[in-house]
């Protein structure tokens, strides 16, 4: 091959590193024989990076005295049905294994005087618990890349993939990549490669960062994506931020809007506001309608002596940012801070079976590059992303037996490198950020982003492709803005699959409100929407979701035992 560059082989490629991709290698490594190579790449630092390294670290755990049947029920019934079941629940049963590995690399999880561990409910939530390591996601994901290096995984940082290779038989066979520092071309030959790079945002709130362009590689290379029509909306505030709305709640905070009235209630009379974060969105938006903004979290009920738990945080960066405040922090919190319902990121992610394998041979996917699930309970994204993580290691591990050596095609390879060396002009202006805020302007409106109506939604597809149109024309001066820009380029690609979606699917589910059918309709959207590449474009297929332990009967909600008992606290 003629170019510059750096070749390497391995058995398991696992691309990004947030708690799946952390937990594939981990998987991969402790489940295959002596000598089997695994490398994990991500294109910041493995360790520090990812949607759990930002978090409070909180995960769901199945103990021996929980009901594993009766949270699988109340986690498929909090989506709606639109869950992988088999997975789910194979993701609660192998929890507690999870946790004794978690400890047994020097995690720390917080007890109660008795020695039994420190849980709590979570919002939208009735039987299942979370818990959290001592230091937040940070230490979580550090230790983790401890005993990576420790178990002899190769791990590679700033390495940003731009794409996915196949040989002739269709089978993926590894990976092509740019250092985001160094501007290197690197190829990796694998014989199995699991895609857990997140889920698309279009870099708001705190997981700017966080770009989610592997499922999109996967697309390319054959792979059907799902769930494209849902969304992690949340409610959010330019004035900052803090893992701890839950618990807020549960201490006795309440939204409230401009005329002090506690709305939730009007919008779910069952959990008002400890709904879950696609119903609160929804009436954060309606209230906005109604001209009722701004809207607030009135946190003034909480006592005075638990205040000072919700103004620190187990994450460092966001304990020091809380601390440089002091007593501003306080008071922005247990003020009047307006918050408004913010579209944080796509559920879109890859179609896999419960095993965590693609169409695609040789691809699977983890983390919230796997579409276990459509929505986004506080504790569940994390839960579900260790053991889809567990689950798809072991699997690529399996696939070893029967996978052959990686065929590496030097006309492919020169083709991507073309492609990329291509886009390098030093004369050229760094136009990226322009485009995502033209961008983010169209996908962050509410009556976009949030309730949805077919017009608005076409209306919203031909101001992307025009972005798009703009966008195959631009070059980038330098390493660090052509990955930007490539970036950008997949928020354009995952924006036009997501009103594509959003248009297909004729009913309101989850955070997918569509006004113009407002109703759920589970005789006929009890179904995924999947959505693969075809010649004149993207096809779309509508797949039934197996019913396989929650029948239709079991699909719905009603006021928590929890809640009907005025128990607030963990148990």
């Amino acid at each position: 091959m003629n170019m510059k560059g750096l070749f390497s082989e391995t058995d398991i490629l696992v691309i990004g590193a947030g708690a799946g991709g952390l937990l594939a290698a981990l998987s991969a490594k402790r489940n295959s024989p002596a000598g089997t190579r695994v490398t994990l790449v991500d294109s910041w630092m493995i360790g520090r990076t990812g949607h759990t390294a930002f978090s409070n670290g909180w995960t769901i755990v199945a103990l021996p005295e929980d009901d594993i049947d009766g949270i699988l029920r109340e986690i498929v019934a909090g989506n709606d049905g639109i869950a992988d079941q088999e997975l789910v629940r194979q993701t609660l049963i192998d929890s507690q294994d999870r946790l004794r590995d978690f400890e047994a690399i020097g995690l720390k999880f917080p007890r109660n005087d008795d020695g039994s561990y420190a849980r709590r409910p979570t919002r939208g939530l009735d039987q299942a618990r979370v818990m959290h390591p001592e230091g937040g996601g940070l230490e979580f994901c550090w230790h983790l890349r401890r005993a990576l290096e420790d178990d002899g995984v190769l791990l590679i940082d700033r390495l940003f993939v731009i794409g996915l290779l196949k040989d002739a038989d269709g089978r993926v066979t590894g990976a092509t990549g740019i250092g985001s520092r160094s501007g290197e071309f690197y190829v990796i030959a694998a014989r199995a490669t699991i895609i857990c790079t997140n889920a698309i945002t279009f870099r708001s709130g705190f997981v700017r960062d966080i770009t989610g362009t592997g499922t999109l590689l996967a697309l390319r290379a054959g792979a059907s994506l799902r769930n494209a029509e849902f969304s992690y909306v949340r409610p959010g505030t330019p004035k900052f931020y803090f893992e701890g709305i839950t618990f807020a709640i549960q201490e006795g905070a309440r939204w409230k809007n401009a005329r002090d009235e506690a709305f939730m209630p009007e919008y779910d009379s069952d959990w008002g506001d400890e709904a879950d974060v696609p119903t609160i969105a929804r009436a954060m938006a309606l209230e906005k309608r109604k001209g009722n903004d701004p809207l607030y979290l009135d946190m003034s009920p909480i006592p005075e002596e638990f205040r000072d738990y919700f103004v620190q945080s187990k994450v460092k960066w966001m304990d020091n940012f809380f601390r440089k405040l002091g007593e501003e922090a306080k008071t922005d919190m247990f003020g009047k801070t307006p918050y408004f319902a913010l579209n944080q990121m796509t559920k879109m992610a890859l179609r896999t079976g419960p095993d965590c394998r693609s169409d695609v041979p040789g691809l699977l996917a983890a983390g919230l590059a796997q579409a276990g699930a459509a929505n986004h309970f506080a504790g569940f994204h994390i839960g579900l992303c260790i053991g889809n993580g567990w689950i798809a290691g072991k699997s690529a591990v399996e696939d070893l037996d029967t996978a052959p050596p990686p065929q590496i095609d030097p006309a492919q390879v020169e083709r991507l490198y073309a492609q990329t060396d291509g886009r390098l002009k030093p004369s050229a202006k760094t136009e990226s950020d322009r485009l995502l805020r033209d961008l983010q302007q169209i996908m962050f409106a509410y009556d976009v982003g949030i309730l949805k109506e077919a017009g608005r939604l076409e209306d919203a597809m031909a101001k992307v492709d025009s972005l798009s149109a703009r966008a195959a024309d631009l070059r980038a001066p330098h390493v660090h803005e052509l990955v930007r820009l490539q970036e950008t380029e997949a928020m354009l690609l995952a924006a036009r699959l997501i009103l594509g979606a959003s248009l297909t699917r004729t009913e309101s589910r989850l955070s997918h409100i569509r006004e113009d059918y407002p109703e759920r309709d589970d005789e006929s959207w009890l179904s995924w929407v999947d959505i693969r590449e075809a010649p004149d474009g993207v096809a779309v297929d509508k797949t039934p979701v197996p019913l396989v332990h929650c029948g239709v009967e079991q699909i719905a909600r009603g006021r928590p035992e929890r809640l009907r008992k005025g128990t607030m606290a963990a148990g």
